[in-house]
């Protein structure tokens, strides 16, 4: 088995080597939270985060794979940070593109955020999980000497990643069950909005495609039965989608899925493979009719029955 790293440091105390989008920041002209519920968000966050890291890390030591700078990327970005006060995301976002500079230490002091309490009180529901597995959660203030850590002696790798779930739901205020049916609840949702995206991107490149056909496609997806969070950001990103814009700092449904561990590219990558065995051309101006039928029936293939 591939060792973890024998220091996991938390990006508060080692910030990775890239650059956080701007699109994990909250949109503008969301109300301020009140400071008990801004540390809550953020003692949440920071513990998703430090969780998704092991997750991460013990996930690719399982298969004896290095984590890519990629990898990192996406589990710092999994937690939400939106649902974080404007001035730590502010920190957390500029200490991305300053290695080495803590940042997010004063604001974290602001709202009375300790490290270390929050590292033992997640270790202390890891432990109620599951005693026989104890690898480090790599939460640290920033006057704390980082322990050695040695993979052999934190437990079987399996038996960590199913534990680390448990704990995430935890955190998440959900049972295991509940958070894998929120996943299914997302994936279910953007399946339906990739076809529709799809359809909406590929026209926009070709003959075009009026805002009515667009509200067209998206009108009849359905969030019922999805998190709250994940409804919002749905509403909120609507308005956009509908003029065609699918990427952007304002838009925020992309970090929730990540949050719930719904993977997008999974849905991206299953209606590619479906129009690749349906044959499904890129239409012209003058095919463009035939490739709005052809994608109809795509969407009643794989939805039907759902």
């Amino acid at each position: 088995m591939h060792l973890l790293r024998p220091f996991l440091a938390f990006a508060l105390l080692f910030p990775f080597c890239w650059h956080i989008p701007s699109s994990a920041a909250a949109p503008a002209g969301l109300p301020a939270p009140e400071p008990a519920e801004a540390k809550q968000a953020i003692e949440q966050f920071l513990g998703l985060t430090a969780i998704w890291m092991l997750e991460m890390e013990w996930t690719h030591a399982y298969a004896n794979k290095t984590p890519k700078a990629e990898d990192f990327r996406n589990a710092m970005l999994a937690a939400g940070l939106q649902q974080c006060p404007s001035d730590f995301q502010e920190a957390w976002l500029r200490q991305t593109n300053k290695p080495g500079r803590n940042y997010a230490a004063p604001v974290l002091r602001k709202y009375g955020v300790s490290l270390k309490d929050l590292r033992e009180r997640l270790q202390g529901k890891l432990f109620k999980i599951n005693s026989r597995v104890h690898p480090p959660i790599p939460l640290y203030d920033e006057d704390e000497q980082i322990p050695r850590m040695d993979p052999r002696t934190c437990g079987d790798p399996k038996a960590i990643l199913e534990a680390l779930a448990a704990l995430r739901a935890q955190v998440m205020g959900l049972t295991p069950d509940q958070l894998a049916q929120a996943r299914q609840s997302i994936e279910r949702v953007m399946l339906e909005f990739t076809l529709a995206y799809m359809e909406t991107a590929i026209c926009m490149n070709t003959a075009g495609i009026r805002e009515s056909q667009v509200r067209e496609l998206f009108a009849p997806i359905r969030t019922d039965g999805c998190p709250e969070d994940f409804r919002r950001a749905c509403q909120h990103d609507l308005p956009f989608f509908l003029k065609g814009r699918f990427t952007g700092p304002e838009l925020t449904l992309s970090t929730v899925c990540k949050k719930y561990g719904a993977s997008e590219q999974e849905a991206f990558l299953k209606v590619r493979k479906k129009m690749k065995e349906w044959d499904i051309q890129p239409p012209t101006p003058q095919t463009q009719p035939a490739f709005r039928r052809d994608m109809q029936e795509i969407r009643e293939n794989m939805l039907g029955g759902r």
